[in-house]
């Protein structure tokens, strides 16, 4: 019964959408026969002096006007009485496998679309290897006791240090790791390389009041895995 209501409502669904091609197709009719009964005045001059020959000249126009009106809802009427027949030709086991084929490709698309979506946030979720950074903020933001307005460049190290793990680290996340055999011997134990500055080197600015002032050793300079 759902497929049945299903396909009634869109059989419903597109008989109004040819309906309303058949307004406007009637509407445009109507309008053309408004100008053909209704003909824009000519200038004097040409009704002076009218001819055998101009007086016949616009009957043929004319029917042939008519003649394209009448083909254009004759062909709108042959289309609705078509897909009629056409809709009113299908089994109910045809309208099962057409709606079947339809719900199973609208079932691929989300499927390829999951993916891709999961790809792309893997992608963005993975980790950068260990690298300096930069950020831009004020002396104030630094909140180490000075009040400025005067933006600085912080650099700092931030990564991950997979590919430099050593036999040390193995062993360490083996005994005192999660997995450790034994729960006592479950520690918070590093077991990683951690990406720490390998040099440092301080930044200068003006503070009110106190002149020029340098913090020494706050600035990473170089990265590494230690």
């Amino acid at each position: 019964m759902k497929l049945w209501k299903g396909a009634t409502f869109a059989f419903v669904l597109c008989a109004a959408a040819l309906s309303t091609v058949l307004i406007r197709n009637m509407a445009t009719i109507r309008q053309i026969k408004l100008k053909t009964k209704h003909p824009s005045s000519r200038p004097s001059s040409s009704s002076e002096f009218p001819s055998t020959a101009s007086s016949k000249e616009p009957s043929e126009p004319t029917g042939g006007l008519h003649r394209k009106i009448r083909s254009t809802g004759n062909n709108v009427n042959f289309l609705l009485s078509d897909f009629s027949a056409m809709f009113q030709s299908f089994t109910e086991g045809e309208l099962q496998q057409m709606l079947g084929t339809l719900i199973e490709r609208k079932r691929k698309r989300d499927h390829t679309f999951g993916d891709n979506k999961s790809r792309r946030t893997k992608r963005a979720h993975k980790s950068k290897p260990c690298s300096l950074r930069r950020l831009e903020l004020t002396v104030t933001e630094l909140d180490l006791g000075h009040k400025s307005d005067e933006t600085v460049i912080l650099q700092y190290c931030s990564g991950k240090c997979d590919a430099h793990r050593q036999n040390y680290d193995l062993a360490m996340g083996k005994i005192f790791g999660k997995n450790s055999t034994k729960k006592s011997r479950r520690k918070k134990v590093s077991s990683m390389p951690c990406c720490r500055p390998t040099a440092l080197e301080g930044i200068s600015f003006f503070v009110e009041h106190n002149g020029f002032h340098t913090l020494r050793n706050i600035s990473a300079k170089k990265c590494g895995c230690v």
